[in-house]
C-alpha cells in the first residue's frame, strides 16, 4: 500500500481465533463506523425532506455530469497508459537504474492536484517560467485541457504502483509459451500479459476515476466546471444551500455507481498470482530501445518532478527578490502537522476493531462493514464536507467550525486507508499464535497486548502514514469545515494561487513537499521491494 492509495487486501477465508468474536469488538466497530455513514445519510435526508431536487435545473445537471464524466474517462485512460508504460520499462526490461527510475516515477504522488495546477499556471502564460527563460509565451491551458493534463500526469503514479507488483507476479511460463509459438514481444504483451493485468488495471482505474470526479483543486484553479467546483460555488456564494446539497447527492451517487461497477468487474476476474520461483529473463532492448526508454522515463520525470520544483523555486526566488515577504508559514506547517498526526492516530485506533471483525471470518455482517468503509472512501471529499456542515448545524452545533469536527470528518473519509493495512497484517498472520496464547491461560487483554498488537504493528504504522499523507494534502473538506482563521498548508496554497500571490503559494508548496516526501519515499521503497 502506498500513500494516496487504498487497495483491498487479499484476505484468507479461514476461520480466525474465537476471542475476536466478542460483542465488544462489534460495538466498537459500530461506533467508529458512524462518521463514515454521516455523509450519505445526512445528504440523502436533506434532499428528500427539503425537496431540494427541484432547485437545480436539469440542463445544469446534465452539463456538469457530461463534463465530469468526460474528464474522468480522459484522465483515467491517459494515466493508465503512462502507468503501464513506466511499470513495464522499470520491471521487464534491461534498462539501467530501473529501481531508481521506479522510485522517481512514483514520487509525484506526493504532489496534490492543486499544486499540479499551480505548476501549469506558473510555467505558462505571460511572465511564466517558459516565457521568462526561453522567451516563448505559451497560453495557460485553462479549462478541460489544463485539468486533463494536470490530473493525468500527476495521477499516473497510482497506476504505476498498482501495476508493478502485478507485472512481477505473472508466471513467466505463459509469456515464454507465447514467444515459443512464434508470437512477437508486442503480440505476447497484448494477448498474454495485458489480460492478466486486468484486476490491477481495474483497481488502478477505480482509484484514478474516483479521484478525478472528486477533485476540487485542479478544476477550480484551472477553471473547468465539474460537480465539485459547482458545489463549492453554490455553497460559498448562496444563502440557500439546498442546490449544493442536491449536487453533492448526485456526485455521491455517481461515485457509488463507479464503485459498484468495479466490484462486479472484480468478481468476474479471477486471475491467480504465480507461485513459481523461476527467475524471469529481462527483455533485451537494443541501443535504440534503451535510449527511447530512458528518454520516455526522463521526460515524464522532468514534467512531473523537475518542472514543479523549478516553477515553485522560480516564483519563490522571484517574489523574494521583488520584496514579497513569506510570513506565517511555520504556524501553517504546525497546524498541518498537528491535524495530520491527530487524524492518523484517531484513524488507526478506530480501524483496529473494524479490522478484527472483518478478518475473523467471511460473514454477511463483516462484508457489510467492509463495503461501508470502502463506499465511504469513494465519496468525493467536498460532498463529505457539505454533509458534515449540515449535520453539525442541525445536530451538533457546538462542534461547528471546530478542529474536533474536522478530525471526525477526516476519520470518516480516510478510515479505509487505515483499515486496509491492518487487515492485511492480520490476514498474513497465523491464528494459531492467538489461540496458543489463550490456551496458555492468557486473558484476552494480554493476548491483545502481547500477540495481536505486535503482529499488526507494521499495518498500524502503514495505515497511520497513509492517513497522515492524505490529510496533509486534503483541501475541499478542510475549506468547508475548518475553524475561522485555521489555515493549513493546503489552504494557503489554494487561496494564494487564486489571489495571484504565487510567492506565498510556492513557499507553502515546497514546505508541503518537504514534510510529505520522507514518509512517501520510505513507503514507496518498501512497496517496490516486495
Amino acid at each position: 500500500m502506498t500513500a494516496g492509495l487504498a487497495t483491498r487486501p487479499q484476505r484468507r477465508t479461514t476461520r480466525r481465533t474465537s476471542y475476536r468474536k466478542g460483542w465488544g469488538w462489534w460495538s466498537a466497530t459500530a461506533v467508529v463506523l458512524l462518521p463514515a455513514l454521516i455523509p450519505p445519510i445526512t445528504l440523502g435526508w436533506q434532499v428528500v425532506s427539503d425537496g431540494a431536487v427541484s432547485t437545480v435545473p436539469i440542463g445544469r445537471l446534465v452539463e456538469l455530469m457530461l463534463g465530469t464524466l468526460a474528464l474522468s474517462v480522459a484522465v483515467t485512460a491517459t494515466a493508465l497508459a503512462i502507468g503501464i508504460g513506466t511499470a513495464w520499462l522499470t520491471t521487464r526490461t534491461n534498462l539501467r537504474g530501473r529501481r531508481a527510475w521506479s522510485i522517481l516515477v512514483a514520487l509525484p504522488l506526493v504532489i496534490p492536484s492543486y499544486m499540479a495546477a499551480l505548476t501549469i499556471i506558473g510555467a505558462t502564460g505571460p511572465g511564466g517560467l517558459i516565457d521568462s527563460w526561453f522567451g516563448i509565451e505559451i497560453p495557460t491551458p485553462y479549462g478541460f485541457t489544463g485539468a486533463w493534463l494536470a490530473l493525468s500526469v500527476f495521477l499516473a503514479p497510482m497506476a504505476h504502483l498498482i501495476v508493478t507488483p502485478s507485472l512481477r507476479g505473472i508466471d513467466p511460463a505463459t509469456e515464454e509459451a507465447a514467444l515459443g509459438l512464434g508470437a512477437s514481444q508486442t503480440r505476447a504483451f497484448f494477448t498474454v500479459t495485458l489480460p492478466q493485468l486486468r484486476p490491477a488495471l481495474v483497481s488502478a482505474g477505480l482509484m484514478i476515476g474516483l479521484y478525478t470526479i472528486s477533485d476540487f483543486g485542479a478544476v477550480s484553479l484551472l477553471r473547468f466546471d465539474t460537480f465539485t467546483r459547482a458545489i463549492y460555488t453554490l455553497y460559498a456564494g448562496q444563502i440557500d444551500r439546498r442546490p449544493a446539497a442536491t449536487l453533492s447527492v448526485v456526485l455521491m451517487v455517481l461515485a457509488l455507481v463507479i464503485l459498484l461497477i468495479e466490484r462486479r468487474t472484480r468478481s468476474r476476474a479471477s486471475y491467480t498470482a504465480s507461485s513459481s520461483r523461476r527467475a524471469r529473463r529481462d527483455i533485451e532492448l537494443g541501443t535504440a530501445g534503451r535510449t527511447l526508454g530512458q528518454g520516455l522515463l526522463g521526460t515524464y520525470v522532468a514534467f512531473s518532478l523537475l518542472m514543479p520544483a523549478m516553477v515553485l523555486g522560480y516564483w519563490l526566488v522571484r517574489g523574494i527578490g521583488a520584496g514579497n515577504e513569506v510570513t506565517g508559514l511555520w504556524s501553517e506547517v504546525g497546524r498541518s502537522l498537528s491535524v495530520s498526526v491527530a487524524a492518523a492516530l484517531l484513524a488507526v485506533v478506530a480501524a483496529f476493531p473494524m479490522a478484527m471483525v472483518t478478518t475473523w471470518r467471511r460473514a454477511k455482517a463483516s462484508a457489510l462493514v467492509d463495503t461501508s468503509v470502502w463506499a465511504a472512501y469513494s465519496l468525493p471529499h467536498i460532498t463529505v464536507g457539505v454533509a458534515f456542515v449540515a449535520f453539525a448545524l442541525q445536530y451538533m452545533r457546538p462542534l461547528y467550525q471546530t478542529v474536533a469536527l474536522l478530525l471526525i470528518a477526516y476519520m470518516g473519509m480516510f478510515l479505509a486507508q487505515a483499515v486496509g493495512p491492518i487487515q492485511d497484517a492480520l490476514a498474513r498472520s497465523s491464528p494459531d499464535l492467538e489461540d496458543a496464547s489463550r490456551g496458555l491461560g492468557r486473558s484476552w487483554t494480554q493476548t491483545l497486548r502481547r500477540v495481536t498488537l505486535p503482529i499488526t504493528t507494521p499495518g498500524l504504522l502503514a495505515g497511520a502514514a497513509l492517513v497522515f499523507l492524505s490529510v496533509m494534502k486534503e483541501l475541499p473538506a478542510t475549506l468547508l469545515l475548518r475553524p475561522n482563521g485555521f489555515e493549513t498548508l493546503a489552504i494557503r496554497i489554494w487561496s494564494s494561487t487564486g489571489e495571484g500571490f504565487y510567492t506565498r503559494a510556492s513557499a507553502a508548496s515546497l514546505a508541503l513537499i518537504a514534510v510529505s516526501i520522507v514518509p512517501l519515499l520510505v513507503m514507496t521503497r518498501r512497496d517496490l521491494s516486495t
